[in-house]
């Protein structure tokens, strides 16, 4: 079944192009009570609205994709031309990933789990398949695990535990920042029992362990996150993160934005190139489906390349190499890369870095849209070892749900604009060459 060109929640009302020059914009595209695309929401829970989407054939055709009998196998990793270049990660024995901390913090949830509990959420190892059954949409595709928002308050915190013994203060911080946002588009839709600050689902997979490998996912409405951690080496990756609208503007979280480095450091980027440099990146000057070929465009991904699902995808090098860019412009795609990897630790994170850096004459930059101060755009850095992109999003043309500013995938959104708009931002951040889930790492014991 061919990807549908709209979702069918289009009125006559949605704006085709949303005003850019306000300073929260996307109060203009809100959906009103009675929208076809938030019609009915306040009424449901999780599952009850992704059961609602499978009678509208859009968002039929997205959770069928999603579900789990659809799963890609086997699984042969995300690469630039289908083979696997082998030896492309070089993971030192001591990285100082906090397995400690972690380990504690896993073995103290386990603690509070029931026995159906634990069987629903810890599975065998990272090898096991339900690692890759991650999505973005807040659609409810395939319970298992812990959704946080059917726990107790103590479980809920055991969990983010976890988390922050995982990443950075900086990376727990905008993982918390994408929860909140999640919330805030509830709030702005009536639908906080389908997306709020818990709405994701936790999966523990192999036993906390200080020495041999195990992981977990956490996954939900603009935030994905697979992690494999062996010894004192961590893998952070294949992530999602994202927000629709780019910022909180009421409440107790008033002020909160995300990705101001990933959105704005691209575009002076992008600016600061030679006219011929600024050719060679640019694939399309247009950004809609009509414009680009149709493998590299659809109405729930858009631009992006790197979402759920996409575990096995060849995507070429494509765009300006970056060994063409003056030094201080290589400097900057450095600097994005360590913004799309803050979540690491630390210690973690320059190896991850120096990683980075071995290949950056390998490494190219590629740009679809214009790149005036106001122009929505997508990006991607794309090497051997880092797969990074930014996309701005539609709304109501193309799909039926709410998405939130910012990193990886599938989604239905909730905003009324047309054409992309810089109030709704997904990223994601894949490792080519099995890096994603941990798979080099472990074929390196």
């Amino acid at each position: 079944m061919a990807a549908p060109k709209n979702s069918g929640y289009v009125q006559t009302s949605d704006p085709s192009r949303p005003r850019s020059d306000a300073v929260i914009p996307f109060r203009e595209l809100v959906p009103p009570p009675g929208h076809p695309r938030i019609k009915g929401i306040e009424h449901c829970n999780a599952l009850e609205w992704c059961e609602s989407r499978r009678q509208i054939e859009a968002p039929a055709w997205l959770i069928n994709r999603l579900a789990a009998p659809n799963l890609e196998k086997p699984y042969k990793g995300f690469t630039s031309d289908g083979h696997v270049e082998e030896g492309v990660y070089h993971y030192a024995e001591d990285e100082g990933a906090p397995v400690e901390a972690m380990t504690e913090a896993a073995e103290a949830l386990l603690a509070l789990l029931s026995a159906k509990q634990k069987k629903a959420t810890q599975f065998e190892s990272v090898e096991a398949d339900e690692i890759r059954l991650w999505s973005n949409p807040e659609l409810y595709v395939n319970p298992g695990g812990l959704r946080l928002d059917e726990c107790t308050a103590e479980v809920q915190s055991a969990v983010h535990d976890i988390l922050k013994a995982s990443f950075s203060k900086k990376g727990y911080e905008k993982v918390l920042g994408c929860c909140l946002t999640n919330d805030f588009l509830g709030y702005l839709v009536n639908g906080r029992s389908v997306m709020n600050e818990h709405s994701y689902n936790f999966r523990l997979f192999g036993q906390p362990d200080l020495q041999r490998p195990w992981g977990y996912t956490f996954f939900g409405h603009h935030l994905c996150l697979a992690v494999v951690v062996q010894g004192r080496r961590l893998v952070i990756g294949p992530t999602f993160m994202g927000a629709e609208p780019d910022r909180i503007d009421e409440g107790p979280h008033a002020g909160l934005r995300l990705f101001e480095v990933e959105e704005l450091l691209p575009l002076k980027l992008m600016q600061s190139l030679s006219p011929e440099l600024q050719a060679k990146a640019t694939l399309s000057e247009k950004m809609d489906g009509e414009s680009l070929p149709a493998d590299r465009w659809n109405p729930f991904d858009e631009r992006h390349l790197a979402g759920a699902r996409q575990d096995n995808r060849v995507v070429p090098y494509e765009g300006c190499p970056v060994k063409l860019f003056t030094r201080e412009q290589q400097d900057q795609i450095i600097a994005l890369y360590e913004a799309f990897n803050e979540y690491y630790p630390e210690q973690v994170l320059r190896h991850r870095v120096q990683n980075f850096k071995e290949y950056l004459d390998q490494t190219y930059f590629a740009w679809i849209g214009e790149h005036g101060d106001e122009d929505p755009f997508y990006y991607r850095i794309h090497s051997p070892v880092a797969f990074m992109e930014l996309d701005f999003h539609c709304g109501s043309k193309f799909v039926g749900v709410v998405s939130v500013y910012f990193l990886g995938l599938l989604y239905i959104v909730f905003l009324t604009n047309t054409s992309p708009a810089r109030c709704h931002i997904h990223t994601t951040n894949r490792l080519p060459n099995r890096g994603d889930y941990g798979k080099a790492l472990l074929a390196s014991l």
